[in-house]
């Protein structure tokens, strides 16, 4: 009998464990795809497939769901950074291959005007991380040089994000092309 309660409640913790992951994973397509005032609670529990209160039950509002989100992808985003850049180069392409979700949620949360990112206390993570590493390797690098160049990658890596299947169609580029241009772009 005790071992069947263990199985039981080892049962239970496993289909809540997954269920705030699959909210947080449902969070993050939905934050790729559009910005989060256009984000209903019912939409993410339907893509999540669990049923709506448990959004409340894990979490204490939508947008502690939004920050969990987006700070797991800014996470693993600043992790794969440090561990893959070569910060010898004076001022590192701030790639995207790999990270397209958490480049194009990070993009719908700039859609309006920085105002959702304030809304969750947003310290822009990547920013700063970018900032912080190119001034520790290259202190000779003016700051506002490196924040020039961090601002560039930025407006290409989200304009590609957003329009690239317009220009696909657009210029009649095939899928190898598009990936081979994906990757001059992530290297520029």
């Amino acid at each position: 009998m005790v071992g069947r309660k263990k199985a039981e409640s080892h049962a239970r913790r496993k289909v809540e464990r997954d269920s705030r992951v699959e909210l947080v994973n449902a969070t993050q397509r939905l934050l790729s795809m559009r910005p989060p005032s256009g984000i209903t609670g019912k939409q993410i529990a339907q893509d999540a497939h669990v049923q709506p209160g448990l959004i409340y039950h894990y979490f204490e509002s939508k947008e502690a769901l939004f920050l969990e989100a987006m700070e797991q992808l800014t996470t693993s985003y600043i992790a794969d950074r440090a561990a893959t850049v070569d910060y010898n180069e004076r001022l590192p392409p701030l790639t995207f291959n790999g990270h397209e979700l958490w480049w194009r949620a990070a993009a719908n949360y700039s859609a309006d005007g920085g105002a959702s990112y304030t809304s969750l206390g947003w310290t822009y993570p990547v920013l700063n991380h970018e900032l912080e590493q190119i001034r520790k390797h290259h202190p000779e690098v003016p700051e506002f040089e490196a924040k020039a160049h961090i601002i560039r990658e930025v407006c290409l890596n989200f304009g590609w994000m957003f329009f690239k299947d317009t220009l696909q169609t657009g210029m009649g580029l095939g899928d190898e092309q598009m990936a081979e241009l994906g990757r001059q772009i992530s290297t520029s």
